[in-house]
């Protein structure tokens, strides 16, 4: 159903694919159940993350579930691949934050025909950079707000703010269904 209201989306409303950005939520799971890990920010106690890729106007445009303990950077490729309708060719320019500044996503994001705009994660021993001096910020600045945006879309749902379901594909199901609907009110009003 994703799938084809992304379709639908895209011919009456053209998904703006320019600039994309990625982020993940994780949430609790307190039943277990498949692709649930140990949550690193809640005590240890059972979690699952969605993984969302937006386009620029926020409109879900990929979507995976993973356990909660593993990390964000482990899953972009995955995400990409994910892409529910074709994307067109042109340069496009992928938004994330600190958890994914690594030369492998680096590397996959540039391969995959992206600009990357990742935040830099500073490390070990690495001087604090001066205020204002992050190349291509001035000219290109943040879009990573969108994602955020639409992780509060999806969180007016109940089912979503805590998983419920023992198992990962109806959870999976139960995400996407909330994207589509997204996804179905964008196309209708705007």
């Amino acid at each position: 159903m994703m799938e084809v209201l992304l379709r639908f989306s895209n011919r009456t409303r053209r998904i703006q694919w320019a600039w994309q950005s990625i982020d993940s939520r994780s949430g609790a799971a307190p039943l277990g159940g498949e692709a649930t890990g140990k949550n690193p920010t809640d005590r240890a106690r059972s979690g699952s993350k969605i993984h969302l890729l937006v386009g620029r106007r926020g409109a879900p445009i990929a979507v995976e579930i993973t356990a909660a303990n593993q990390a964000d950077k482990t899953m972009v490729c995955e995400v990409v691949v994910a892409i529910a309708a074709k994307r067109p060719t042109q340069q496009h320019h992928f938004c994330a934050d600190r958890g994914y500044d690594y030369s492998d996503v680096h590397t996959f994001v540039l391969g995959a025909g992206y600009t990357p705009h990742i935040k830099h994660r500073r490390r070990r021993g690495e001087a604090a950079a001066p205020p204002g001096d992050v190349p291509g910020e001035a000219s290109f600045p943040a879009r990573r707000w969108v994602v955020e945006r639409t992780f509060n879309w999806l969180l007016k749902r109940r089912s979503l703010r805590t998983r419920w379901c023992k198992k990962a594909g109806n959870w999976l199901a139960l995400v996407q269904l909330a994207c589509a609907h997204i996804l179905c009110d964008m196309a209708i009003y705007g």
